[in-house]
């Protein structure tokens, strides 16, 4: 069986419950979707190769050792997004993916929910950073098909990219006010340090390095003025929040809607 159709199949049963869990593997959560982060949470402290192989192990599939050893989780999921498994694809799904019209954005029923399947998504692609870096790829294409096959991997459901953006754009939306407040300042420090071209100090505040925000604090003109600027005010109310991934987003240069009111 070719690794791409193999772990797709993986993924759908263990989210279900169907499949007992490999060794290394302990699986807590009931619902499909927290179970799924929760799996590929531990699918990256153990290797994706390693995974695959405790999994054929169980079930006595054959997979091509060569093409485990090089294996990479983004070209996986690139894989993946290109030809996924037929035989486990929802067919009301093919049918949205392959049709001559554009699906329907998803009624967002529930847009704070912390499990929806947009945070599940970044979830996923936030396990590694060449899935993210993926996933930003595929945004700066408008690869749509590729993109909304690369939600039906990740979530179960396809949906196209505008609707992941739109929920991005709404993020102060569903905000506290101190939240508000973090997301406006912090995205002014970011903005102004792309503007001096300081992409390492960049990166290591939206990694959430603390030791980095405690000395930026320190002299960001943004932040030397609010005491309650501390790294845990940053951690809740910015990092927490998919803030630093749609800085990327946009730092990459992808528009997002107008935020809704």
């Amino acid at each position: 069986m070719k690794v791409p159709e193999y772990y797709m199949t993986l993924l759908q049963e263990l989210s279900e419950g169907t499949r007992k869990p490999p060794e290394g593997i302990s699986l807590s959560q009931q619902e499909p979707l927290p179970r799924a982060i929760e799996l590929q949470q531990q699918i990256q402290g153990m290797g994706l190769p390693e995974f695959l192989r405790r999994c054929a192990a169980q079930d006595g599939t054959e997979l091509d050792e060569d093409e485990l050893e090089a294996l990479k989780p983004e070209n996986l999921l690139a894989a993946l997004a290109r030809d996924p498994a037929p035989t486990q694809t929802p067919p009301e799904a093919l049918e949205d993916l392959e049709g001559p019209k554009e699906p329907d954005p998803p009624v967002i029923e529930e847009p704070d929910d912390p499990r929806s399947v947009y945070s599940v998504l970044l979830d996923c692609c936030s396990l590694d950073e060449d899935l993210l870096r993926y996933l930003i790829d595929v945004l700066q294409r408008n690869a749509d098909k590729e993109f909304q096959k690369l939600a039906l991997v990740t979530t179960r459901k396809a949906f196209p990219p505008e609707a992941l953006l739109e929920w991005l754009a709404g993020l102060e939306s569903r905000a506290t006010r101190e939240e508000l407040i973090c997301s406006a300042v912090m995205d002014a420090c970011l903005d102004r340090l792309a503007s001096e071209d300081q992409k390492e100090l960049m990166a290591a505040l939206l990694s959430g390095d603390r030791k980095t925000f405690e000395l930026f604090r320190c002299e960001a003109p943004e932040l030397v003025h609010l005491p309650q600027a501390t790294f845990e005010w940053y951690a809740e109310n910015y990092l927490d929040h998919y803030y630093p991934i749609r800085y990327l987003i946009r730092f990459n240069g992808i528009r997002l809607p107008e935020a809704p009111r």
